[in-house]
């Protein structure tokens, strides 16, 4: 048993080594070879690009994390309770587990940039010109430091704007459900490391773990309104733009 548990654990490394290498080099290609993965995604030659199954995509996996959270926090409620209920995840369970959780954090990684990357484009072809982040940046400052702590804000401020009205876009206002977003994301990701580094510094190995335990509780809590925030903002983006491109074609249909 003991063998078999030692080979799950090297299992994982390599796993996780692996999907470390692939998020670099994804980041990687997508920066040094833009245009050909923007064509790939967007789909730059014909123009605008109905967004209906990225987005579908983008929101199974969004819902798909916020379950895990979900499921994460009660099993952490259960265990500290002291009923002793909580549902061990160990040996062949555990690592099924850890491979899935795995599988829906690296896929929302990849598919919330290509969503972006896609409504940048598709702003574009509605109208919005002299946007600030070409849509491979827009995709791309999600994984450059330093800019990813404030830049997809912007991206996705200025997403938002072009998408409200494509035509008259820097006179729009941005969308409070941006800045929640993005301060909840800095929050929740960035936040937890500081407090972490604080912790181990200052405090004792007891506190340590009293405190990284309730770091990691409000990180799992933060990730609810943060995940639910960024489903509202992508669903009504792509509403906003389809109505855009329904009403142009309309148009040019009675034109015709």
């Amino acid at each position: 048993m003991k063998a078999v548990l030692a080979r799950l654990a090297d299992c994982k490394r390599i796993i996780l080594y692996a999907l470390v290498q692939a998020r670099s080099a994804s980041a990687a290609a997508a920066l040094h070879d833009h245009r050909s993965l923007g064509r790939v995604i967007t789909g730059y030659r014909s123009g605008f690009t109905d967004p209906t199954r990225l987005t579908r995509w983008t929101r199974g996996f969004l819902y798909a994390h916020l379950a895990i959270v979900v499921a994460r926090l009660c099993i952490r409620a259960i265990d500290q309770s002291g009923t002793g209920n909580a549902p061990e995840l160990s040996s062949i369970p555990g690592a099924i587990s850890w491979t899935l959780r795995m599988v829906v954090l690296y896929g929302t990684m990849l598919l919330v940039p290509a969503w972006t990357l896609r409504a940048n484009h598709n702003a574009r072809q509605l109208g919005a010109s002299g946007m600030r982040f070409a849509p491979e940046w827009a995709a791309g400052w999600y994984f450059v430091p330093p800019g990813l702590f404030w830049k997809p804000y912007q991206v996705m401020k200025e997403i938002w704007q072009a998408s409200v009205c494509p035509s008259d876009w820097r006179r729009q206002r941005g969308s409070p459900l941006v800045g929640w977003w993005w301060a909840l994301w800095v929050t929740a990701a960035w936040g937890g490391l500081l407090a972490s580094g604080v912790a181990l510094l200052a405090l004792e190995p007891g506190d340590r773990e009293a405190v990284g335990g309730a770091i990691r509780l409000a990180g799992g809590l933060l990730h609810i309104p943060l995940t639910l925030l960024l489903l509202t903002i992508i669903l009504k983006v792509r509403e906003m733009q389809m109505a855009h491109f329904q009403s142009q074609r309309d148009q040019r249909s009675d034109h015709e």
